[in-house]
Formats: C-alpha cells, structure tokens, sequence
C-alpha cells in the first residue's frame, strides 16, 4: 500500500470510528471520550481526549499497527461501566522482504479504565497466525491542555505556554503553563519500555510467536505542579478499588427487579450511569450532569436527579443538598451574577474559570436552583426524618427564602434577568438565547417569569413551610402558607390562556404573556401548582400531536414559528422533561396520559444504544417500524436522563412518605402492560426498610409486603 493509499485509508477509518457513538468513562473530576477503537483521534474540533478537572490534558492517543489504524472486533463498556473492551484485529499487511500477514491473525485485546487522575489501559497482543510474524504497534499521542470551554468552540483572546515535552526510556511529561499560573503535566509511562520512544510517539516493534501472547500497559497521569505525582497504580489494583465503591453505593440502594428483561436493563443501564455520574466530595456524592460538556455540579440538574432517585437512593440528596448549601451565594458579583442566598448553576475549575474569561467560578445564572434546593430538602426530609440534617441546613433554607421573597417583588413571581455580560440570557431549563418567545416568534425581554418556576416557587414555600414546623418556627410556617396559596390564585389569573385551555410560557418584562404551547406547564402539575378545574384540559392538550411526537413531549409545539426539531429547545424531545410531565400527570390522577409518556419513553429506551437515553433527541414525529432520530451532540450518559426510569416507577406506585409518622404509603399504585411484577428490597423509610412486591391487575396493582425491618408502617390506597 502507497504513503497516499495509506493516508487515505487512516483518515476514512478514523471518520468512520468516529461517527459511530462514543466510548465514555468518568470517576470523579476526571473522564474520557473515545473511539470505537479506544482511540482519541486527531480530528478538527473533536471532543475525544482524556480531561482532568475540566481541563483536556491528552488530546490524541491513537494506536497503529504498522502504521494502520486496527479493524474493530467488538468495542463496549463493562456492565459496571468501570472499563473499556475493545477488542481489535489487523488489516492485511504487507512489506517488501517480509512475508504478508494477513487480515484479522492477530488480535489485540484493548482495556481501558480511569481512576482519579489516572487512565490506565492494556493492550494484550494474541498471534493466531500459521507463522511467526513481526510488525510495529505504535501509541501517537499529544496533549493540548485546552479547557473544555475551548473545545466547546470558544475562542481565548489568548493562551498560556506549552512546555518543552521530555521523553526518558520508558515515560514522556508534558506540560502547560497557564494564564492562570498553574503548570498543568501530563505524564505517560509505558511497560514494559518501547523499543523507542520520542515525545510524540511509543514504538514497539513486536514479534508475536504462534499461539502465545504478550501485554503492553500505558499509564496516564495528570496532576497541576506542585502536586505530588500519584502513586501509579495498575489495572488489577484499580478495578478492586472501582468494584468497592460500586458494591457500597448498591448496598445502600434500593434493589429493584421486574418480570421484563428490558426493563431491567433498563434499569441497570441507568444506575450504573447515575453512580458513574456521581463525584465524591467533602459533604458527599453528588451527581455531575452529563459527559462529555457537562462534567461539573449543575444546581437544577443534580437537585432533579436527586429527587428523581430519592425514594430509592436517599444518600445522592444528602450529599447534593450539603455541596450546593455550602457554595450557597453570599455577595452580590454581577459578574457571576451573583447574590445572597441563590444555589449555584455550574460550577467549573479550568484554567478559563480561573482567569474570570467565564463566570462559572461558580455561576449563578439560574432562577429555579434556589427553589429546587428547598424542594429536594423537604422531599428529603419526608423520606428519612434526618432533623438533624434539616436544623444544619435551615440557615441556607432562610437566606433561599430571603432571596426568593426579595426577587420575586409586588406581584410575588420569580422572574429573571441577566447581569453579566458573558452569562445566560435565559436562566430556566430552557437556557438556550432563543427559547422564550412570543406567538410571533420575537425574544420575549427581560425580566421574564417563567411558568414553571412558578411551580417550583409554590411547592418550594410548601416545603419549606413543613422544614419550619419541623425545626420550631411555627409563626413562619404559616406566613410561608399564606404565601403559597396567594401565588397560587395569582398564577390562574396571569398565566392560564382560556382560549388555548393551557398556561402560557411565561410572563415578559412588560407583564405580557409569552403565548406559546410548550411543554412547561407539564412542571406545574408535577409541582402542584395547576389548578383542578383547570387539570383535565392541560392533561389533553399535552397528549395533542403538535406536542407529544410519540417518543416524549416536544418543548415547543409544532405548530409554533420558532418550533424546529432539531434545536436543542424549540422543539426536541428531553426525556426528563417527559417524565415530569408524565409524574404531574399521575399526580393528578390523569393515568391513562401517564401511560401513554411512559410507555413512550420506555419505547425510546429500549431503541436506544445499551437502553441509555441520551440528554435529549429530534423532536420529528414518530415512524412505524423505527427508531427517534437522535440529536447530533447529546450527553450520553445524561444524569437526569439516567433518573427517568427511577422517577417513573416512583410515579407508578405514587409514593407519599411521612417518615415522621412511620407510615409509607402508595396512592392508587398502578402498572404499564410491559411490567407484570415488579420487587423491591430494602426501600427505606427513616429507620426502616421494606421488601414489596407490586402486581399488575385489571384495575390498579396489588401490594404485598415480604419483607420488614423496623416498625415502618405500609399503607394502600385504592
């Protein structure tokens, strides 16, 4: 084969493995995209690499064999998604004075897997060849020290300075001095040492005989100077440190099992992308939102995950709440903006966030994490009756109030409206600069009070009215009611459009409603905001086609002038949003809408790689015979996308916790026509746990309890 032919030959395969979805691992600040070949390739704005605390500190790791890129045997994550397997073969080779080698004789079992600030992988070469053959494996690699925001597409005025690169027998550092000053280094350390080894490439030349094997191991390793460098440790000692936090973290959950097969890979899919989501700190596990972009605390999203799975992992709130109360705004910074008493958005450490080029330092642009926070506490607190845990965070609790009273002004809505100059126009979950608009298509103009976040401010006072009497401040719990039930009346006169028979989007700067069908308002029955008279008629035109496109509600419906399928707000489908939507609607008593979500979504799982429900996908309507079309650049794994199972099954049995009374009880549970039984062991209440057994009849499901440890008492309603 000719330099070109060759040329051509690697650049069509990288293309080709790159197209395909990505292999991603995370564990703690630090996670990998790669490759259907294990491969971070060299390819123009690419998000492949090895990042550390948001910064890309290995941009190419490539492997050839005699200059070729390998063929793909199989290419997939372990079950606990702790490791990469991809399993590899060679092309057909040929070179002057050597006999040829044919195509897939040599297999070449590749292991990846992360720990900390540590990649390490393996590379097992097996010879299944008729005669002894030598060929080259080489590693290229590069790092560029980008910060994730550049790979993101943003551009830096300017850079700091690469390091000059140094290769030893057996190890290469790079390194990167930041505008920031940090010196960030990446070290590779090759075993056994190549045959030669430059600052951009490891060369082994390998000769495999018959029938036997050998193994090569690369370490990776980043650290900012002047850290200690890591101990180095190998696969074998970190996979036994991987499978003890995985066996803690599922000896505290709630095991869950079914008669389908699908839904328990379902299941499975996603607590294992939820725990791989989840990054230990001094207050505990919280879950980041989504990999690749999306790798840091996100408030509204890791406080959604955390109820989604709070019946059955009470441990992932906790840690989250403790987090996002410690980072709790306590100075006005228009910059970030900033003020006393809101929870975070995003929280960033790269060298970008450093120089202040961003304001994610953290950030404070959003408009529902402060009622979320109050929220995620009271649900919390109805589950484990942790007074405790209540009383320590109380005075986060009080300054959220403060904030939420003060923001919200005469007419009692939160509104929103940007202070930086670099921070979201749009601070809801729709952050998107285009997302809140008129009938006419125009930008709705600040500051805007979104339907939702209306929602979330009513359940919010309600919860915290249940947080005050339960730490003695009985005088402000009723102010707190009071509140509640104004916002309430309020919010039928302002929002609801009796010609539409549906809320409106929000509410502009200039008190005008934004009067276009979204899937918003799906968020007030979820938060029981929606009135009753007014319930049934939401319900329906929720399930319209111009909304529901079979697979989940579209965000903006299709008959709007903004609505486009393919946006990432205007008109996609997100299954979290689905799934809140879906929960309102069980929450009042609408079960046949319920199911039709529900069973929408469990249909998009199983169609969907590994049943991992991606961030979000094209809103287009759905075809007989085939698959949702997905979005081009959704996270996958996505950590409220990961909790929709959980949060549909809450809403299946519709759990009522009282755990300061001891009593659990299930409102009307019901079950979808592809689940017959399902169990549950260990779901705790306080300081008990259950074992359930829920079964599928012609009207609603029964409930037999099997197993109790404790007094927890386990009430049926029908």
């Amino acid at each position: 084969m000719d330099v070109d032919a060759e040329r051509r030959y690697a650049t069509m395969a990288a293309s080709l493995a790159a197209d395909l979805p990505k292999l991603v691992l995370k564990h703690q600040d630090s996670f990998l995209v790669a490759d259907r070949r294990g491969d971070f390739p060299e390819l123009p704005g690419g998000e492949f690499g090895f990042y550390v605390d948001d910064t890309r500190v290995l941009r190419r790791l490539e492997l050839f064999v005699q200059g070729l890129p390998p063929l793909v045997l199989n290419a997939t994550a372990s079950e606990d998604e702790h490791q990469l397997a991809v399993d590899l073969s060679n092309p057909d080779l040929a070179e002057a004075g050597r006999p040829p080698l044919p195509g897939q004789s040599v297999r070449l079992a590749r292991r990846l897997t992360l720990y900390e600030r540590q990649l390490s992988q393996t590379v097992t070469v097996e010879s299944y060849a008729q005669e002894p053959h030598a060929f080259l494996l080489t590693w290229r690699f590069d790092a560029d020290f980008a910060d994730v925001f550049e790979v993101r597409g943003l551009r830096r005025a300017r850079r700091g300075r690469t390091i000059p690169a140094e290769a030893g027998a057996s190890r290469v550092r790079l390194g990167y001095r930041g505008l920031d000053g940090v010196i960030r280094i990446t070290e590779l350390a090759f075993d056994p040492p190549p045959d030669e080894l430059t600052t951009e490439a490891a060369h082994y030349h390998v000769a495999v005989p018959p029938g036997s094997h050998l193994e090569l191991a690369l370490t990776i390793s980043a650290r900012a100077e002047p850290e200690t460098p890591p101990p180095t440790l190998n696969m074998g000692e970190i996979m036994h440190r991987r499978r003890a936090g995985s066996e803690r973290l599922a000896g505290q959950a709630t095991k869950i099992q079914t008669d389908s097969e699908s839904v328990n890979r379902w299941l499975q899919r996603a607590r294992t992308d939820l725990h791989m989501l989840l990054t230990e700190t001094p207050d505990g596990p919280i879950p980041y939102a989504g990999i690749p972009w999306y790798v840091a605390p996100f408030g509204r999203d890791s406080l959604i995950t955390a109820l989604q799975v709070m019946a059955f992992e009470p441990e992932i709130a906790r840690g989250t709440l403790r987090f996002l109360a410690r980072h709790q705004a306590a100075s006005d910074d228009p910059f970030t903006d900033q003020e006393p008493g809101k929870i975070l958005h995003e929280y960033r450490r790269g060298e970008m966030s450093a120089c202040r080029e961003i304001p994610f330092v953290p950030y404070y642009g959003s408009v529902d994490a402060t009622p979320l926070f109050i929220i995620t506490l009271a649900e919390y607190v109805r589950w484990t009756h942790d007074v405790a845990l209540a009383r320590q965070l109380w005075p986060a609790v009080e300054r959220a109030l403060v904030w939420m009273v003060t923001q919200a002004g005469d007419d009692g809505y939160l509104r929103y409206q940007r202070r930086s100059t670099q921070g979201l126009a749009n601070q809801g979950w729709k952050d998107s600069h285009d997302a809140i608009s008129h009938a006419s298509g125009a930008l709705a103009p600040a500051p805007i009070a979104l339907v939702e976040v209306q929602g979330y401010q009513y359940a919010a006072l309600s919860g915290a009215a249940e947080l005050a009497d339960l730490v003695g401040h009985a005088d402000m719990a009723g102010t707190l009611r009071t509140r509640a039930g104004r916002l309430r009346e309020r919010f039928e006169h302002d929002f609801w459009m009796e010609d539409e028979g549906f809320y409106a989007l929000a509410l502009d700067g200039d008190g005008e409603p934004c009067r276009v069908i979204t899937s918003n308002p799906g968020h007030c029955l979820w938060a029981g905001i929606a009135d009753e008279a007014h319930a049934e008629t939401v319900a329906k035109r929720l399930l319209a086609g111009d909304l529901a496109s079979g697979w989940g509600l579209r965000t903006l419906s299709a008959r709007e002038r903004r609505y486009n399928p393919m946006s990432y707000h205007n008109g996609s489908v997100w299954p979290h949003d689905t799934a809140l939507a879906a929960a309102g609607l069980r929450r009042y008593g609408f079960v046949e809408p319920f199911m039709t979500l529900a069973t929408g979504l469990f249909e998009t799982a199983i169609r969907c790689e590994g049943l991992r429900l991606p961030e979000l996908l094209c809103g287009f309507a759905r075809v007989p015979g085939f698959g949702p079309i997905r979005y081009p650049v959704a996270c996958a794994p996505q950590a409220w996308a990961a909790g929709v199972v959980f949060h549909l099954l809450f809403s299946m049995l519709q759990f009522e916790p009282s755990a300061a009374t001891n009593r659990l009880t299930l409102n009307a549970p019901v079950l979808p026509p592809w689940i017959n039984w399902l169990e549950l062991h260990g779901l705790r209440l306080r300081d008990s746990s259950v074992d359930l057994v829920v079964s599928r009849g012609r009207q609603g499901a029964a409930v037999e309890v099997i197993g109790r440890r404790g007094d927890a008492e386990v009430v049926v309603r029908r």
